[in-house]
C-alpha cells in the first residue's frame, strides 16, 4: 500500500500546487453506521481487514482517488487511496477489524481503533438509592443525559453542555424521588439512547 500512496502523492503533488502537512496519527470513528478517519493532517492510504457475518454489507467512499473492497466468506479487505472527506465507507451489520495500515504520504501511522456512541446498563439495577452508568462519546459535542418519570417529567440531569471525547461515570442518587420506574435518555450529537431502570426502597 505504502508504494500506491507514494505514487499518488507524486501524481498529487504536481497536480495540486502543494499539500497540507503529513498526519503524524489518525482516529477511527463509528457514527450512524459510517466508518470515518480524523487525522492531523493529509492522510495517504487506508488499508484494513474484517470480519463480520453473513449479513454483512458495506458501500465505499466515492470520494478517494481508489476506494475498493474484496469479500471472501466472512472476511472483508478494503483499500482506500486518498481519501477526499472522512468517510472511508458505510456499513450494514456488525464487523471487527482484525488488520489495519494507516499511512501518511511516506509512513505508516498510529491510528486509535474505533469508539462509539455508548451507554451502559445501570447498575445495579433494580437499585437503593443510588445507580451508576457509563458514557462514552467517540468525539466531542452536546451531551444531555436526563433521567425521566412515567409522566415524561425530568427528575434529574447527569450530564449536560459541550463536553470532550471521553468516558463519563454517571451516578444517580435517587433518594429524593419515590420508589418505581425511571427512564434515562442520552442525547450526544444525532444519537439518542433510552433505557430503564427500578427503583426500589
Amino acid at each position: 500500500m505504502l508504494d500506491i500512496v507514494t505514487l499518488a502523492n507524486c501524481v498529487l503533488a504536481a497536480n495540486c500546487g502543494g499539500r497540507i502537512d503529513d498526519a503524524s496519527s489518525a482516529s477511527l470513528v463509528m457514527r450512524n453506521n459510517h466508518l470515518s478517519i480524523e487525522g492531523n493532517g493529509f492522510i495517504g492510504g487506508v488499508q484494513m481487514t474484517l470480519t463480520h457475518g453473513s449479513e454483512f454489507s458495506i458501500e465505499m467512499t466515492d470520494r478517494a482517488l481508489f476506494a475498493d473492497y474484496l469479500t471472501t466468506g466472512n472476511t472483508t479487505r478494503l483499500l482506500v487511496i486518498t481519501p477526499e472527506t472522512e468517510k472511508l465507507f458505510s456499513f450494514k451489520g456488525d464487523f471487527e477489524i482484525t488488520e489495519l495500515i494507516v499511512a501518511n504520504s511516506q509512513y505508516e501511522i498510529p491510528t486509535s481503533m474505533p469508539t462509539i456512541f455508548s451507554l451502559s446498563s445501570a447498575y445495579p439495577n433494580p437499585f437503593n438509592p443510588v445507580t451508576t452508568l457509563t458514557l462514552t462519546i467517540p468525539e466531542a459535542g452536546d451531551i444531555n443525559v436526563q433521567v425521566y418519570n412515567l409522566h415524561g417529567q425530568i427528575v434529574s440531569t447527569l450530564l449536560s453542555g459541550h463536553k470532550p471525547a471521553n468516558t463519563y461515570s454517571l451516578v444517580w442518587d435517587a433518594s429524593n424521588v419515590p420508589s418505581g420506574m425511571y427512564f434515562v435518555k442520552a442525547e450526544v450529537g444525532g444519537f439518542t439512547e433510552t433505557q430503564k431502570m427500578m427503583l426500589i426502597k
